[in-house]
């Protein structure tokens, strides 16, 4: 599952470093590299759902073959959005959901991969950290039992001490790649400094 600002809102604190039409080109790039890794890790887009409030968001997800999914009430927030797309997953039959973001401009498969295998050592909850720390760059969870998502600040201890707290197991898993997002004008000056704008398309 991708929750997605929009086009034209995400990055805002960016904002000092990119203008408002860069910084939805960086958006819709980003946005389209996440689904073109996604596709080649699940084996295509079926089981995608990308949540948004932005109509040309859901329309860029529809035409790459991911399910989109407008974000209702958006004024509630992002983890009242997440939560209630879960709940209607979970009626769908899913029993495990990935919550990933579009700003992870390293992403790959193979950081999938690595990230999906700690949930072979017994844990129901699976972290990605980012590089602070602090908050949270990827979250699998086994469903259908509920969890309280906590997106926002601190958001990597806080799901860490709602899973000890259900006696649920945790993993955390500190790939680089993962853990790499693009979040302030540093991060940005940092990625461009690796010369890794690497693109899958």
């Amino acid at each position: 599952m991708l929750p997605v600002r929009g086009l034209s809102r995400g990055k805002s604190r960016l904002a000092g470093a990119l203008d408002a039409a860069e910084r939805m080109r960086l958006n819709r790039r980003l946005l389209r590299h996440t689904l073109w890794v996604l596709d080649r890790w699940l084996g295509g887009l079926g089981r995608c759902v990308v949540v948004s409030p932005c109509a040309r968001t859901l329309q860029l997800a529809r035409r790459e073959g991911a399910v989109p999914r407008t974000q209702s009430l958006p004024r509630a927030g992002l983890n009242a959005a997440l939560t209630q797309t879960i709940g209607n997953l979970v009626r769908a039959g899913a029993r495990r959901v990935l919550i990933l973001p579009c700003d992870l401009p390293l992403l790959s498969a193979s950081s999938l991969t690595a990230f999906d295998a700690r949930a072979a050592e017994g844990a129901r909850v699976v972290i990605a950290p980012d590089r602070s720390g602090t908050g949270t760059n990827a979250l699998l969870l086994e469903v259908p039992a509920r969890f309280a998502l906590c997106f926002g600040p601190a958001s990597f201890v806080l799901h860490k001490e709602v899973a000890h707290a259900r006696g649920w197991g945790v993993r955390v898993c500190e790939c680089p790649e993962l853990m790499f997002d693009l979040d302030t004008p540093q991060d940005l000056a940092a990625w461009e400094a690796r010369g890794s704008r690497r693109w899958g398309r």
